[in-house]
């Protein structure tokens, strides 16, 4: 039992040391920004989802189509007779004729006894006047598809733009990491020089324990930090629509300027190009097939016909029956429901007409915010970033007079507490001028991933 116990124990000592080894033998793949928009466009299940929306639309212009084919109808109907069925003939009831005289002769009766019976009916008749109608549903199929595609690719525009919001989130959260790596670096070699001089009695213990509250805390930053990093990590895997405990390292992405951006071509770009307006437009479209759909109404539906009729055990009744015509259906008092009809259909693209300019103006002025935002915050970084640069020159200076003696450990701590905000404040502005480029490039109404 003993020996058991112990085999037990050396398996479970070696097992985290194996588990390590695979890990370090299959490293974290590196995940570029263009990579993880691909992926999302590729795998994301709101995507796939829209996407098969699209492919039912397909499916819906097919069946539009069918409806300007002939239609086949079989119809048959088997019974039984309750009561024997008597058909009676009176003398020459079909006339009378010098060489054979009246048909019948005498009176005659024919009696269909209680037996089973069966009728069969075929036809077949192609549409005529309902073509109108059925061309102009297959193009009010084809504008729903085109519907749908263009949802399809607003759902993949605000994808990527989430895509790119958290990418940016995750290095923001990466950034703070190495800032709190190198403060953590920075409190364990000053802790260092504390308890030396506290040791040559030269510094008091109280500074030593004010510089070890100070590295606890950046210790208990390092772990939250962490763990909002893994969390992030988790929400881009899911949004790439791939298992969520997929390790990955992200790289830099350069920081642009946006000084050369023509507003005035991006509007016009966003005009034709964002999916709002572009369904704006689609609905107008529906809207004057639905007023011809109703015009069309006033039409009466003309067909070609061919039928095809057998009786099965009537003996009176001819046995096969075969018949070709023309088959109407009119409805000429309607006591003006078509005319309200049309008006109300009339109203429908007067409403999606100012929809339409609506859209537009709201694209202008979201373009605009957006451009504006975008230089604000790029302003802002650049504001950050020379506010970071002074503040870690600052801390140099002071440290380095600090371990010369020449100033107080309470002037350092000032200063690298000050840094820690500076270099906060800087990822901030950072993080707040991608969201700001994403949201940019999301209003153009374009795919743009760099």
């Amino acid at each position: 039992m003993t020996k058991r116990l112990v085999t037990w124990c050396l398996l479970a000592g070696l097992t985290p040391g194996v588990a390590g080894a695979q890990t370090a033998a299959r490293p974290a793949e590196r995940l570029s920004l263009e990579q993880a928009v691909q992926i999302a466009v590729e795998h994301n299940r709101q995507l796939v989802s829209a996407r098969l929306q699209v492919a039912n639309a397909d499916d819906q212009i097919a069946i539009a189509r069918t409806r300007r084919l002939p239609v086949f109808s079989t119809e048959a109907q088997a019974s039984q007779l309750l009561s024997p069925v008597s058909f009676s003939f009176p003398a020459g009831s079909f006339g009378a004729f010098p060489a054979t005289g009246p048909i019948p002769s005498t009176d005659t009766t024919i009696n269909v006894p209680r037996q089973p019976t069966m009728y069969l009916q075929s036809s077949v008749s192609q549409p005529l006047t309902q073509l109108i109608k059925a061309n102009i549903g297959i193009q009010s199929a084809m504008a729903s598809r085109e519907l749908e595609s263009e949802r399809a690719r607003a759902t993949q525009l605000t994808v990527v733009n989430n895509v790119k919001r958290l990418y940016f989130a995750v290095l923001q959260t990466q950034s703070s990491l190495a800032a709190n790596t190198e403060m953590l670096a920075l409190y364990r070699e000053l802790d260092r020089t504390v308890q030396v001089r506290v040791a040559q009695q030269v510094q008091l213990r109280s500074d030593a324990l004010d510089v070890q509250f100070r590295l606890a805390q950046e210790e208990l930053t390092r772990t939250t930090t962490l763990n909002t990093l893994a969390s992030q990590k988790e929400q881009l895997n899911q949004l790439l629509g791939r298992d969520v405990r997929t390790a990955f390292e992200v790289e830099n992405v350069s920081t642009l300027s946006v000084l050369d951006v023509d507003v005035e071509a991006a509007q016009r770009h966003a005009l034709e190009s964002r999916p709002e307006v572009r369904q704006a437009r689609l609905n107008v479209r529906q809207a004057e097939l639905d007023r011809r759909v109703s015009r069309a109404d006033r039409l009466p539906e003309v067909s070609a016909a061919l039928s095809y009729s057998s009786n099965f055990n009537m003996s009176v009744l001819p046995t096969n029956l075969a018949t070709a015509g023309v088959k109407v259906k009119w409805e000429p008092f309607d006591w003006g429901r078509r005319g309200r009809e049309l008006a109300t259909k009339t109203r429908s693209i007067e409403q999606a007409q100012l929809a339409v300019r609506e859209a537009e103006d709201r694209a202008v002025v979201d373009i605009n915010a957006r451009f504006r935002t975008l230089g604000e915050k790029r302003a802002l970084l650049r504001v950050a970033e020379m506010s970071q640069t002074a503040a870690r020159e600052k801390v140099r200076v002071k440290t380095n007079q600090y371990q010369v003696q020449a100033a107080m450990l309470n002037d350092v701590l000032q200063l690298r507490a000050e840094l820690a905000g500076s270099d906060d404040r800087y990822q901030q502005a950072l993080l707040a001028f991608w969201a700001a480029k994403a949201d940019f490039e999301l209003a153009i109404g374009e795919d743009v991933i760099r």
